[in-house]
């Protein structure tokens, strides 16, 4: 997989997350942006290629809430291992 490091953050941290019109919130965001800083314009762009590229599924949970998960072409080893020990 041809990720920049930036889109491989975006990956890790978008399984199992949801980001309401747009927007990631709550504990868990606080928690990311300690150790990875970034725009919304810039998590709208990776979701959307992350999408494209088939590496992310997203559930539409009612309003403008949507919840990603990563499918299976995703593989532990592909994740940025900081990131990873963050939980929801």
């Amino acid at each position: 997989m041809a990720l920049t490091e930036n889109e491989t953050k975006f990956l890790t941290i978008m399984n199992e997350t949801r980001l309401s019109q747009g927007k990631m919130f709550g504990r868990y965001f606080e928690e990311v942006k300690e150790q990875f800083t970034f725009s919304n314009i810039e998590l709208s762009n990776a979701v959307a290629k992350l999408e494209k590229l088939g590496l992310l599924m997203k559930i539409d949970t009612g309003g403008d809430e949507f919840a990603y998960f990563h499918t299976d072409k995703v593989a532990k080893t592909d994740l940025d291992k900081e990131l990873n020990k963050i939980r929801h």
